[in-house]
Parts: C-alpha cells; structure tokens; sequence
C-alpha cells in the first residue's frame, strides 16, 4: 500500500515539484520514496511505499517493463498475483521481484485494460505508455484505493488523496461552494460522484478507467465493471446458499492474509469485525494458508470507558472465543484535540465527527509493529445491515407488500436500544394495522383497479447540477430492494466510509484488507434473494448463520449496531469545546454549543452542525 503521485506538463516538469508533490503523501508511504522524469522531463511519476511484499528495493517504483515501454506507479494489493504470475511466467514472461506489482506492470503489458477483470484486490494505477504518449489510469472495482486528478492549464495532475494539491503552487485549491454546500448537507452525497468539495479536482470513478493522452489531456472515464452484469445462479436452499457464502469468505480472508509483514484484525466488537477475525483464527488453526505471517492474530479495540458507544464486553467476548491477543485503544484526554487538528487536516473531507478514534486504533497497530489490518467493512451496505435500510424497507412494504411489513418489523424494533423496543414495537404494529384497514377499504380497492402501487424511487444522481463523470453511470432498475442495496454499495453511504477508513489507516502508515469486498463475494451477495439477507428478526442473515459455531454466540446474534466512531458529543465537555467556541465564526452556532455546555446536554445535532463548521476551517 502506497502514496502514488504523478504530473504531465508540456512545458516540463520540475523534479523538486515532483518531490514535494509526492512527498506530501509521505504518510501513506514512509518506507521509501521515488520519483522519476519521463518523455524528456514531460511527465513525472512519484510513488512513496509501504512495504508489505518483497521488502527489498526490488518492489521500488516507478517501475518499467523491460523494453521501458511502460512505466508504473501502484497503490494497492493484487492478492490473487501469484496465480496471474503462473499464467505470465507460462507466457514466457520473467520475474526479477516476489511483488504483486511487477505482477500487475506485467499483466498490462500482456493484457492491457482486460488485465483488470483478472485481478481480486484493490488499486490505483497509474502507467505511462510512451509509445503511444499516454497516461492509463484505473481504479478497483469497488474504489478501496483513492485516485485524484485535476488539469491546470496545460499541466494534468493526479494523486492518491486531495491534501497532496495544496502542494501544488499553480493551483489556487479553493472550495466549490455548490459542492460544499450539498455534503455538508448530505456528507454521503460526493464520494460515490467522483466529485470533491475543491474546484477543479475529481475522482477517477470505482470500477472506470480513463486514458489520458499527452496531447489533449482530455479525462474521459469508461465503467470496465459493472454489478448489474454480474448477477448469477445462486443454489435454491438456503443451507447450500450458506456454504457457499462460507467458502467464499473463507478463501477472501485467506488471500487477504498474505503478507511478509505482521497482520491484525481492527475488532469493534461487532459480528462484521468479529467474523473476520474468527475466521483469521480458524484459518490459521488448519495451516491452509501460503505465505502467511504467522503473527496475525492480534486485535485492537477503540474503547470509551464510561460511554454508551463503549463496546469493550463484545470485543471481550469476541477474543475470548479465539483465545486470541486483544489491545485496547482509548484517546487519551489531553492528546484529543492535537489528534484532531492533525487528522482532519490531512483526512481533508467533510464529514458528522473527526476521525480520531478510528485513527487512534490504527496508530496503535503501527506502534505496536503491525502494519496491515484485517477489517469487516462492506456487509452492511450488501446485507441491509444499517437502521435505516430496515426502517425504509419496512415503510416501503406499507406502501406495496404488507405480507412483508411484519417480517421487517420484527427486524427493525430490534435495531434500536433494549429501553427503546416495547415502544417501538407497539408503534410500528400500530402502522401496519393501519395500512391494513387502509387497504380493505372501498376507496382503495376502487383505486387498487385503476392505479398500480407506488414504489419509492432511489435518487442515485445525487449532485443532479454537475454532469455525471461516468460513460455509464449507475441507475435504479426499478426493484426497490436491489435498488437501495446498490445505492447504499455504490452511490451514498460505503464509497464514503472506505474513503475515511483510507485515510485512518494510511495517516498511520496501515493497509486496510477488506475481506467482504472479495468482489466474487460481493457478485454472489448481490445474487442472493432478500430472504438470504434479512429476516427471522435479522439483518445480514446468511453471514450470522454461516459464522453459528464459529464465533461467540452473543456477537453473532447482536442487532444494536454501534461500530468505531468518534464520541465528539463528549469531547465538546471539556477542552475542545472551548477551542471550538474560540474558533467558531458562526454567532448562532457558537450559542447553541455554549448554551449546551451550560446545561452539559450537547445532543447529536449540536454535536454535528458544530463538527460541520470546525472541519470545514481546518481544511480550507
């Protein structure tokens, strides 16, 4: 896992602004930097590494094919490599590293573009081709890694997060004010667009490529992945379903283990995080894996001693089950706001709270020798795990399937706290009784004749002012249920927690695998049935029953989501409150948070219209 960092100017290319262009993005890779002039000092390539395969100088790049045809620079894991290098080697290609990337530099030359649907991983790639005096950019299917680019001029320019372009001192980085006003409206708005709150700097798309050639520097994206074409046969039992989806994650966290570094398991305590380090433990138990560290068993935990988003008893039970090593992680007080400053400073987004605590648990692995972190990210978002995908499913069936509303019910008044689901319970029930009577009257049977039944339309286009980036953007097929799954995967709420989880792990120098988005996992989620996902009082129905025997059985059957977020709520009792009030410029805003410190009851929405106004100052 790197920082990659590229530049082509007509004019030329400086080599010391290629340095500190680069260089900015040390973070992302301390081990070692380079950076390398091309096309007679026209194009400039940087690449700062994280050393997790091959650990010599042989995995350095830019990196260039034997005849110097193509040059590379690499930001990811390939993690099914060693199989493509069997297929190249077979081909007559030679190796002169054990890395993925001479693997993925090699595959291009072989394949060109095709080489991407061979690889099972996360990227961003950047190869100069200086035949045909052109720039191949290409990001993963699912946009794990980050790849940014802006045109300047006569001058084209890409890198691996926004922070790198204040570096740049052609370019006077100010705010799109349209932009910053929708994600500080929606903070889920931008990712999935390929938009960023800065003029003039976007995104290659996930699962697009773009070529850029030297002599118009056009950016035109074109979608090489595509979800809606990979739907496919699933078995018709539920328990054949089941073992398939075991066997599935079971080889994704397999690959994923490989390394030549030490591996840990970022654990909330929930049954996403807790899966994948169960499995990490069984894995290792049988010795199926190659290339293995064999010091992967290791846990690390934010804990909030003292507050409701306290998960420490489930973590707890989660490394007990495995006997495995478990660290705590808790921010400390006077350290919190100097954390703050600097990981919003370099995060470099929009979002309800600061990165902190998410960023501490990785800054914890990397002072304790770890440097790749199993973590549980993607269910949700495939498996209807989230509030509020229950809570519009089950409003949706009001609407169009009552058959279905109680089953969403029963899943939904358990998604909120134990003191809160008698309430709830009556409530819901109440609506669909209603919804029932509704129905059977004469007035909509008459309607029922003549009018067919609403369904709620998923919005995808979510910065309707701006054109759309993509050849072939992602649209709702018209069933509501697949609809919301590809809404929430693609277009809102996961394309902006990968972006943060990115940028926690890689501040602290830390490659985030992510074995649920094995995109054969992820295809074969997709195919499944609702019923598969949801149901008998669950969310993420197939992974709980799949994991039964694996795992501590009060994890498994958790369904009070909770997760790894920052308790910025609290932090504003105390020294960061008062910061916050000396730096807030907005009258109003700043009396709601002293009012609410006064009375010591700063809800969430003083909590995040506060962290809005804060965030946008330290990263302007």
């Amino acid at each position: 896992m790197c920082g990659i960092a590229g530049i082509i100017n007509k004019s030329g290319v400086e080599l010391e602004l290629l340095k500190q262009f680069t260089d900015s993005l040390e973070h992302r890779g301390p081990d070692a930097g380079k950076y390398e002039l091309l096309e007679n000092n026209i194009v400039g390539l940087g690449h700062r590494r994280l050393s997790i395969l091959d650990l010599s100088e042989k995995g350095l790049q830019p990196m260039s094919t034997d005849d110097g045809r193509y040059s590379m620079v690499y930001n990811g894991e390939v993690f099914n490599f060693m199989e493509i290098r069997a297929d190249l080697e077979h081909k007559g290609y030679q190796f002169t590293s054990d890395t993925d990337s001479e693997v993925v530099l090699k595959a291009y030359q072989e394949w060109g573009s095709a080489c991407l649907d061979r690889f099972n991983g996360m990227w961003a790639i950047a190869i100069w081709d200086t035949n045909e005096k052109e720039l191949f950019l290409a990001r993963d299917r699912f946009g794990i890694k980050p790849l940014y680019f802006s045109t300047i001029y006569d001058s084209f320019y890409f890198a691996s997060e926004t922070y790198a372009f204040k570096k740049l001192p052609t370019y006077n980085r100010d705010f799109d004010q349209k932009l910053l006003d929708l994600n500080k409206k929606n903070v889920f708005a931008l990712e999935g667009s390929g938009y960023t709150v800065f003029k003039n700097i976007l995104q290659i798309l996930p699962g697009h490529y773009a070529v850029v050639k030297l002599n118009s520097l056009e950016v035109q994206q074109k979608r090489w992945y595509d979800i809606r074409e990979k739907r496919q046969e699933v078995p018709s039992s539920f328990e054949e379903q089941k073992e398939k989806f075991l066997d599935l994650f079971k080889d994704a966290c397999k690959l994923r283990l490989i390394s030549d570094v030490p591996v840990a398991t970022a654990l909330s305590g929930g049954l996403d995080s807790s899966s994948v380090y169960s499995m990490v433990k069984e894995i290792l138990s049988e010795g199926e894996g190659k290339r293995v560290n064999e010091n992967s068993q290791r846990a690390f935990s934010a804990i909030f001693p003292g507050l409701e988003v306290n998960e420490k008893e489930y973590a707890d039970k989660a490394a007990q089950y495995v006997n495995g090593d478990i660290n705590y992680i808790e921010t400390e007080e006077d350290k919190i706001l100097s954390r703050i400053k600097s990981d919003t400073e370099l995060a470099d987004f929009i979002s309800t709270a600061p990165i902190t605590s998410i960023s501490s648990v990785y800054k914890g692995m990397r002072d304790n020798g770890i440097i790749v972190s199993l973590d549980g990210h993607g269910v949700d978002e495939m498996l209807y795990g989230y509030r509020d995908m229950v809570s519009k499913l089950f409003y949706n069936s009001l609407q169009n399937d009552i058959s279905k509303s109680k089953e969403y019910k029963d899943v939904l008044v358990h998604m909120y706290y134990q003191n809160q689901v008698e309430e709830k319970e009556k409530n819901f029930s109440q609506q669909i009784n209603q919804a029932q009577k509704a129905k059977k009257s004469i007035k909509s049977v008459i309607k029922s004749l003549v009018k067919k039944p609403v369904n709620q339309k998923m919005n995808f286009n979510l910065v309707h002012d701006f054109p759309s980036l993509s050849d072939k953007p992602l649209e709702a097929i018209g069933n509501f249920e697949m609809d919301l799954l590809y809404y929430e995967f693609f277009i809102s709420t996961l394309p902006t927690l990968l972006r943060n989880f990115d940028r926690a792990g890689m501040a602290n120098g830390i490659e985030i695998r992510m074995p649920f988005m094995d995109y054969r996992l992820v295809e074969y989620c997709f195919s499944l049935p609702a019923s598969s996902k949801i149901g008998k009082g669950f969310t993420k129905l197939i992974l709980r029953e799949s994991m039964k025997g694996k795992m501590d059985e009060d994890v498994r059957l958790r369904t009070y989501k909770v997760g790894i977020g920052s308790p910025f709520y609290h932090w504003l009792k105390g020294e960061t409150g008062v910061w916050a009030m000396d730096t807030l410029s907005n009258g109003e805003l700043r009396n709601r948070l002293e009012e609410a410190r006064t009375k010591n009851e700063i809800d969430r929405n003083v909590s995040v219209d506060v962290w809005k106004e804060l965030n946008q100052k330290l990263i302007q």
